[in-house]
């Protein structure tokens, strides 16, 4: 188990690098398309395939939503992959579905209790993008307080509601990664079982 999790976050910070150092580079499709190979790669090695696919819909939901929101707000703009001012960028709409990745797996601590899932939001939201901002993805506008905090409610609550949906549709169960032989039999040699 302790194996399945830092593969988890070896992907999942793959990816958010990809997609920050694309963005930041003027490359954002680099970073983006990376990112989905991770979440495709997340889903062939995830034994409940379908319960994370539903996660990484409403996380790129979600984030979609909480994206737009920040964007109306004037907390941020993109430095790059903008297509309509008023939406995020693909790369920041995969970087929420590489995030659902680790609901289950290497965040499954924080997620599946409330009062966890809230603190991190709070923190870890701003934290990414004043992170993002020193890489170069994104420009946090003035005025920077107002911001942040506008930034620490809404991860608070997109975090708390993950961890609501996390607890209702597998509130027992430990997620796993399959054996590489298992997910990919005909590549590997290995028979399917």
């Amino acid at each position: 188990m302790r194996h399945t999790q830092l593969v988890n976050y070896a992907l999942y910070q793959t990816g958010w690098f990809a997609c920050v150092l694309g963005g930041a580079s003027h490359r954002p499709w680099t970073g983006c398309l990376m990112a989905l190979i991770l979440v495709g790669v997340h889903l062939a090695l995830s034994v409940e395939r379908t319960l994370e696919v539903r996660l990484v819909v409403l996380a790129t939901a979600l984030g979609a939503v909480v994206e737009m929101v920040q964007i109306g707000a004037g907390t941020y703009r993109f430095t790059s992959g903008t297509v309509i001012d008023a939406l995020p960028p693909a790369w920041m709409l995969a970087m929420w579905a590489q995030f659902a990745t680790t609901f289950r797996f290497s965040l499954r601590r924080v997620i599946t209790r409330p009062v966890p899932a809230v603190l991190f939001g709070a923190a870890g939201g701003p934290i990414a993008f004043l992170a993002g901002e020193r890489l170069g993805a994104v420009t946090l506008l003035p005025p920077l307080a107002y911001g942040l905090l506008r930034l620490s409610v809404s991860w608070a609550i997109a975090l708390v509601i993950f961890s609501a949906v996390v607890r209702r549709i597998a509130p027992a169960r430990r997620a796993d990664y399959r054996r590489m032989r298992e997910a990919w039999p005909e590549r590997l040699g290995g028979r399917s079982t």
